[in-house]
């Protein structure tokens, strides 16, 4: 065989191969993982909710391949981290993640205590006792309200509920539409005893895992979300959620 025809016929096989390995690496780069927990009305296991429409919308026409994912709250967080998964959240800003420019939902930090505990001061919220999700802690205490806050976590949200029901604790703190959630799944007769009172505000935003892939999916949801607030395109689903539009 002479060199030439060796020539030939590796440049042939090049050719031929080339748009297989390109054609590989598109779809390796546009699949992308989104972890998260379940979140009654955000995060439904049906693929219904508030996080769901605000992606469909986002995604809608891309080239990118987005498949969900539901485990518990750290390990999708953990995901991030480890490159498992492209994108998480949401939460407040800190220097662990990759965040998003802006906030996918902002909305009261609340706390959920009973009636005769109206209009507290965050000097009277100070002396008495309260009760948060642990693993929760990073996004309820803010640094507005972190100092007058006493009192214990709760491994789990029902935890936590369960405590102020026995009155174990004065008060639950936690992002008020959870709070409205876990009020609404009580008996009638027995929700009248307790009142919902804002003490902050609390701003959540997407993470998205600190590799290549996670820079270029975080550039795209950054510039898509600024264009759909800017066309009024996101705003009926803040709307139709009751939500604040960032």
């Amino acid at each position: 065989m002479s060199a030439k025809f060796n020539f030939y016929w590796l440049l042939s096989l090049t050719i031929l191969f080339a748009p297989i390995s390109a054609k590989s690496d598109q779809v390796k780069d546009t699949d992308i993982i989104w972890a998260t927990d379940t979140w009654i009305n955000f995060t439904n296991k049906d693929g219904t909710g508030f996080y769901h429409e605000v992606m469909a919308k986002v995604f809608e026409g891309s080239a990118y391949n987005l498949t969900v994912e539901y485990l518990p709250w750290k390990r999708s967080l953990f995901y991030v981290k480890t490159n498992k998964a492209n994108v998480s959240g949401a939460l407040p800003k800190n220097d662990e993640y990759l965040f998003a420019d802006i906030p996918i939902l902002i909305q009261p930090l609340s706390i959920l205590t009973r009636t005769s505990n109206q209009n507290l001061t965050l000097d009277q919220i100070q002396h008495l006792v309260g009760v948060y999700p642990e693993m929760h802690f990073d996004e309820v205490m803010q640094p507005d309200i972190v100092s007058y806050i006493n009192g214990v976590s709760a491994h789990n949200r029902q935890d936590a509920l369960a405590l102020l029901q026995k009155g174990k604790v004065d008060y639950y703190l936690d992002a008020r539409t959870v709070l409205e959630i876990k009020l609404a799944s009580l008996p009638k007769e027995e929700q009248e005893k307790y009142h919902l009172q804002d003490l902050s505000k609390l701003s959540l935003y997407l993470v998205f895992s600190k590799d290549e892939k996670g820079r270029a999916l975080k550039k795209y949801y950054d510039n898509t979300t600024k264009r759909l607030l800017a066309d009024n395109e996101l705003q009926p689903l803040y709307q139709k959620y009751h939500l604040i539009i960032p």
